[in-house]
Order: structure tokens, then sequence, then C-alpha cells
């Protein structure tokens, strides 16, 4: 046998050795179970997955050491850490979950104002789906005004006023879209309480808490009137718009509404 043949031979049951040995006991090391690693060994690899950037990977980790962790003196950190994860991979009712947690029980922690602040956005990003059921939407108008009522939190208080205003809008317009299939509706049957109790609603709901609403809504009255005929409230309504918003384009459709036989939506 040559002398090459006898190193590559040697080679080969070298490296058999090292398959059968040594590898083993790598595998055991990196394959050891998440639940059995302490609470340095799971920072540790929370902190080389964030290097990574592999978020979902440092969920993992970091959703056992707080689990396992919990009396930790400095739990905290992790919790808001956990949160903000969550956050960034979209996991939005577990971040929002989280944070909530968080606000209430480190209440005068420096953090805890922008825990309820990130509640907000994580319960108004869910906001942005279109559904039917406007439950999330709700809820966030809640949180925003407990925030806007907590006379120490001012560093998101613009942000949280423009998200109260977008979720209020949004809860405006599903509402005028039921108004406006109830109108079709009564215009085929003659029967309007449905979309004038609409109206009311949206009145009684919407119109002390924005003012700026007043035109759209004058308007919506407007053609009510119109589809029931009733000449004498249409014109009452439009003149309330020339005089009070001369300028809006509510004003200019309403009075497009007297001289029109019929209008669609």
């Amino acid at each position: 046998m040559s002398n090459y043949k006898k190193v590559k031979n040697i080679f080969s049951l070298l490296s058999m050795i090292f398959l059968l040995f040594l590898l083993p006991n790598c595998a055991k090391e990196d394959d050891k179970r998440v639940e059995n690693m302490n609470f340095d060994e799971l920072k540790q690899k929370t902190l080389s997955a964030l290097e990574l950037k592999n978020d979902e990977l440092a969920v993992e980790y970091l959703e056992q050491l707080v689990a396992s962790n919990p009396d930790k003196q400095n739990i905290s950190e992790y919790k808001l850490m956990l949160a903000d994860l969550y956050f960034n991979v979209g996991n939005l009712p577990s971040s929002y979950q989280l944070y909530e947690h968080y606000k209430e029980f480190y209440p005068s922690d420096i953090k805890a104002e922008f825990a309820t602040y990130r509640a907000i956005l994580s319960k108004f990003y869910q906001t942005l789906r279109f559904e039917c059921d406007q439950t999330d939407t709700h809820k966030t108008i809640n949180l925003c005004e407990e925030y806007e009522k907590n006379l120490l939190y001012n560093q998101y208080r613009k942000d949280v006023i423009d998200i109260r205003n977008t979720c209020e809008s949004k809860l405006i317009d599903k509402e005028v879209y039921v108004f406006n299939t109830y109108l079709k509706k009564g215009k085929k049957t003659g029967k309007f309480e449905a979309a004038k109790n609409r109206l009311k609603y949206l009145r009684d709901e919407y119109f002390s808490k924005n003012s700026a609403f007043e035109a759209r809504l004058t308007f919506l009255e407007c053609k009510l009137a119109k589809a029931q005929n009733n000449e004498n409230l249409l014109k009452e309504k439009v003149e309330v718009l020339v005089s009070k918003y001369p300028n809006s384009t509510f004003t200019n459709r309403a009075q497009r509404l007297i001289n029109k036989k019929d209008f669609f939506l």
C-alpha cells in the first residue's frame, strides 16, 4: 500500500473517531433545553440572539427567563425588554398585555409612561385591520383618555391625542357608513327611523368630544331631510351650515341638495 493511501486511511479513521466521540458532546451543549438553562445562560442567549438581530429567538429565551425568575430584583427590566420584542415582531396582543402589566405593577418606575404609551400603540395598531368589530378601537380610546388624565405624563401627549382623534374618526366613519346604509333602505321602504336614530347617536356620542364634526353631521341631517322630502328642515339645516361653516365642502354639498330631485351617497 502506498504512503498516500496509508495517510488517507489514517485520516478517515481519525475523522470517524471525531464524529463518534466529539460531536455528540457538542450537540449536548448546543441542544440544552431552554427550560433547563439558568438565569445567566438565558441572559447570554438572549443577548447573543439580539446581536444576530434574531428577535424571534431572543423572545424564546427571554420568555423563559421572565417565567422562571419572577423574584429577580431587576426582572422588570427583562419584562419590558420582552414587551419591546413582542412589539417588534408584531405580536401586538402579547406586547399590549405585558406593557399593561408593567405600568400596573411599576407605576412609579421611570419607564411607566413609556410602557403606557406602548400599550396604547399596541392596541391602536390592532385597530388598523379592517374588521367590523371595533372593540380594540374603543379600548384604545379608553387607554388614551387614561393617559391624558395623568398630569405627570407629557412626553407622548401629542401622539396620544392624535391616536385618540384617529380612533374617534374611525368610529365616526363606521357610524356614517351604517347611516348611509339605513338611508338607502329607507328610500326604498319609506322608513327612515333607523337612519334618524343613528344620527342621534352620532350627535350624542361624538359632538361633545369633537365640535369639528358638526359640519359633517349637519350635512348628514340635510341628506335625511332630503330623503324624507322635508324641504323646510333641509333649508333650516343648510342655513346653519352657511352661517357657521360658509367655506366648508359640506356646506357646498348641502346647498346642492336643495335643487336636486334625488341624490346618491
